[in-house]
């Protein structure tokens, strides 16, 4: 069939048949312009007809043969044609079809064909202009799928009204789930407590407007009763789940430990000693130190986890899913399952354990002369507390006692370098939240005892080591830096908040890196982080990598891989900071709300803008809306009562005494 300009043609074209004028020929394509402004390419067998060419109106006429194509298509009646069709047999012709139903085939009655059968969907299937009659099993098999669809879209329609009104509800008693919305509960719960997104994920989604499929879930579980006690809902609303699936902790318990091999040093007869919280299980380090030709000999020794948890298996894809152990005032939520987390993994006392050991040698005077480290065995011969630790350094006699005394001397060297090395300690009080049996608990946790001190320093310099180690053997491994501040920065030893607020804001962030750059916080050229494997994926990353080095193997993670980690560990990292402030705050407040109401307590103005001001409480170091009549500045401390505390907005107002 030729076609020439102006003429009219019924063509498919986006999945329907489209009327248009031709525009422009070519040797097997047509620009044929519609209704619209956009002409269309169109391939010659697209086209079904022709309707003869275009008036001096060309929309005109399209209008007029779109209207006779309709009325024709009112007397089609498809399931007669299609009955006919299944009797006496046909081809997949719309011109020979036509022409059977209707005595001829008009280029009318041949579009109005197409666009009747096109538009059934049930009796026949289109393949462009092809067009076939389904079988009558075929039909009925569609006509079950397209009830079934709409029982299905009925229901959700029902689940959807069901669950606006489970959300709207206020109170403590609990909504009994109707026996058709179980299933969608049980998705729901799946969902939260597992991770598995199911068909319920969406209606959850679309629930509420400010409102996520997390926190819809929750409140759902909730109000149904079927929220589990020990769940937390800090960790359920970010989808960090505390537990493990069963494979992970079914290989856990299958492990065995042997340490003792000729790759490792022999560390078990020092006396070797760990300082760490009372609640803490995951002990990664240990310390040592004795006297030497007027000098000494401190280890640094650290967990090795690697040494049954290796790349690739179970247990390290369950920590790269959890980069970072988080702690809660509610619970903590482990890199590595107890059994590899706590024990196998972790420096017990009066177990031999793999450990990588460093051994660094001091002078009389506190100088750092050598440094090695190595694969090695320790065992620990005790565990303190910084509590107990502490003790021991002021009252003492035994030689675990002397040994603190010696590495607190050392480690105040090794400060006072870092500092001289531009350095800069900031000192804010901590609090220890937690939350047992709905109780809540506030203490203060002082992290600048000499027994933290210590603790921190040569962990500090077991770090710096590993760095130059890496740098000096070409070993690829991931670094922390920090830019120096744009201006000067004064430490804050005795914290002010308002002081420390001033200089804090002049720090550059700290970033992962895998090129060795200073730390200017710590004072520090290199620096890298692997004393805590346990605890921070990275750090384990880290030690494998070195320990492969002196093992003489090639490192197992390439610089790609490593660009990898570091950005999986930086973004979990973050978020983890983040929850944790958020639940630290929530339970403070709460705290403050339930005991501490219309108590008259110090506090110190951290910030003035006009009539807002800002100060917080000395005690709990807890920031409100200070109400006050009087003209205040900013580091002025007087005496304020608790007036409201909302835990869920994250506010607090105070009244000035």
């Amino acid at each position: 069939m030729d076609y020439f300009e102006n003429t009219i043609v019924d063509y498919w074209g986006r999945n329907e048949m489209c009327l248009g004028v031709v525009v422009k020929t070519g040797s097997d394509r047509l620009q044929v312009k519609g209704v619209g402004e956009q002409a269309d390419r169109v391939a010659v067998k697209q086209v079904l007809t022709s309707h003869g060419a275009a008036s001096a109106k060309p929309l005109n006429r399209l209008a007029e043969i779109q209207a006779e194509i309709i009325d024709v298509m009112a007397e089609i009646d498809v399931e007669l044609l299609w009955e006919d069709i299944l009797e006496q047999g046909g081809g997949d012709d719309l011109e020979a079809l036509t022409a059977g139903y209707f005595g001829a085939a008009t280029p009318v009655r041949i579009s109005a064909m197409a666009r009747k059968l096109l538009a059934d969907n049930l009796r026949f299937k289109f393949q462009q202009l092809a067009i076939s009659p389904r079988r009558p099993e075929e039909v009925e098999e569609i006509l079950r799928l397209r009830g079934a669809r709409a029982a299905r879209a009925a229901v959700r329609e029902r689940t959807r009204l069901w669950l606006d009104g489970v959300l709207s509800h206020q109170g403590d008693e609990h909504i009994a789930v109707p026996e058709e919305q179980e299933t969608f509960v049980r998705q729901s719960a799946d969902y939260l407590l597992c991770g598995f997104a199911g068909e319920a994920v969406n209606l959850l989604s679309a629930a509420r407007a400010k409102m996520t499929a997390r926190e819809a879930a929750i409140k759902l579980l909730k109000v149904t009763g079927r929220l589990p006690a020990e769940a937390d809902e800090f960790l359920l609303v970010n989808g960090i789940h505390a537990g493990f699936s069963a494979d992970v902790l079914a290989y856990a318990e299958t492990l065995t430990l042997t340490v003792q091999d000729e790759d490792r040093d022999s560390h078990v007869d020092l006396e070797v000693f760990s300082i760490d919280d009372a609640e803490t299980r995951e002990i990664d380090d240990a310390l040592s130190c004795h006297r030497d030709n007027d000098g000494f000999v401190v280890g640094v020794h650290i967990a090795d986890p690697a040494h049954v948890v290796h790349k690739g298996d179970c247990l390290d894809e369950a920590a790269v899913e959890r980069p970072l152990s988080l702690y809660l005032p509610t619970t903590t939520v482990t890199m590595f399952p107890e059994r590899v987390g706590c024990d196998l993994g972790s420096l017990v006392e009066g177990r031999d354990r793999p450990s990588l050991s460093f051994k660094i040698g001091f002078t009389a005077a506190g100088e750092m002369t050598t440094w090695s480290f190595a694969p090695a065995v320790v065992r620990v011969g005790r565990r303190l507390t910084y509590v107990e630790a502490d003790q021991l350094l002021a009252g003492g006699s035994d030689s675990v006692s002397a040994s603190l005394r010696d590495l607190l001397f050392l480690a105040s060297k090794r400060r006072e370098q870092r500092e001289a090395s531009g350095g800069v300690t900031f000192n804010r009080p901590e609090l220890k939240i937690r939350v047992r049996g709905g109780e809540v608990t506030v203490t203060p946790d002082d992290q600048d005892t000499p027994s933290h001190q210590l603790v921190s320093e040569f962990m500090i310099l077991a770090n710096h080591l590993a760095a130059r180690y890496a740098v000096r053997c070409d070993i690829p491994v991931i670094y922390r830096a920090q830019d120096p501040p744009g201006e000067p920065v004064t430490a804050v030893k005795v914290y002010e908040p308002h002081l420390f607020d001033q200089q804090i804001k002049r720090m550059k962030r700290t970033r992962l890196s895998t090129c060795p750059q200073p730390h200017f916080g710590l004072g520090l050229d290199i620096y890298t982080q692997v004393s805590s494997p346990l605890r921070r994926y990275a750090d384990l990353v880290i030690q494998r990598q070195l320990a492969a080095h002196l093992r003489g193997q090639a490192p197992p993670y390439t610089q790609e891989e490593l660009f990898a980690v570091l950005d999986n560990v930086d973004r979990t990292a973050g978020q983890n900071r983040a929850l944790e402030r958020e639940a630290n705050h929530y339970w403070l407040l709460a705290f403050l709300q339930r005991n501490r109401i219309g108590e008259v307590m110090p506090a110190t103005v951290v910030r003035v803008e006009g009539s807002f001001v800002l100060a917080e409480l000395d005690t709990y170091l807890e920031r409100g809306v200070l109400m006050c009549r009087s003209r205040l500045q900013v580091g002025q401390r007087l005496p304020v009562r608790i007036r409201e505390v909302h835990p869920e907005a994250g506010r607090m107002v105070l009244v000035a005494e």
